[in-house]
């Protein structure tokens, strides 16, 4: 059971405008937000924050809700740490792609040197406005979620668009923090992920996104986990 990634943060810390929720056809606004977005993207050098993902799938009988807590570090350092329905943990880290399922004694690698640029692009981690823009047409639209900002990312990439329909992120207007970010797939699944806690540059040690994997666990070459991240398809 993989989820998602590193997903995201998708975009992470979001600098909004103060005053309430910005009309969605002010295109002044979208650039005063990006603007703001691209501000804050910079002061970013760590984060982490504990989040719920909720997973609605339509081979599922109902909504897998797991927990968990996520790393980044920049420029390209990210782990999601989960801790239920069951302890797993996927890392990207010196180009290299873990993912750790002890319970199962399984894990696998993947040198992603290749794909590096692309899969951080694809999730919008860490990324200024102008490289979201490389992938994404990003618009602003109203919320219905109180105090919050609504940025809605469509792909504009054609291998993009064959997996992801959107992902809109709500981003608090009064802690400047993302609250939630939800990605919806080609087949109408959704992955919503809500984060709480949000620590801005905590002090995160390297070997955070070292795992040493015990003798007895298979390890194989690939990333299946990876490739799952950002869909709701599995």
């Amino acid at each position: 059971m993989l989820r998602a990634y590193l997903a995201a943060l998708a975009m992470l810390g979001v600098w909004v405008l103060p005053g309430g929720p910005v009309a969605a056809a002010d295109s002044d606004a979208l650039a005063e937000v990006l603007s703001r977005f691209d501000e804050v993207q910079e002061s970013i050098h760590t984060l982490s924050a504990d989040f719920t993902e909720i997973t609605e799938n339509q081979l599922l009988k109902e909504p897998v809700v797991a927990r968990g807590r996520f790393y980044m570090t920049k420029p390209d350092s990210v782990m999601w740490k989960y801790t239920s329905p069951e302890s797993m943990q996927f890392i990207i880290a010196k180009d290299e792609y873990v993912g750790y399922f002890p319970t199962r004694k399984r894990a696998e690698r993947r040198d992603i040197r290749r794909w590096r640029e692309q899969i951080f692009r694809f999730f919008g981690l860490g990324q200024v406005s102008s490289e979201l823009m490389k992938t994404y047409e990003i618009r602003l639209e109203d919320s219905s979620m109180e105090k919050t900002y609504l940025l809605v990312l469509d792909p504009r990439k054609r291998r993009v668009k064959k997996r992801m329909e959107s992902v809109r992120f709500w981003v608090d207007s009064l802690s400047f923090l993302p609250v939630k970010v939800e990605y919806r797939d080609k087949l109408g699944n959704t992955r919503v992920v809500q984060f709480r806690d949000i620590q801005v540059n905590p002090d995160l040690s390297a070997a955070l996104y070292t795992l040493k994997i015990p003798s007895d666990v298979t390890v194989t070459t690939g990333f299946g986990g990876l490739q799952s991240l950002g869909s709701s398809s599995r």
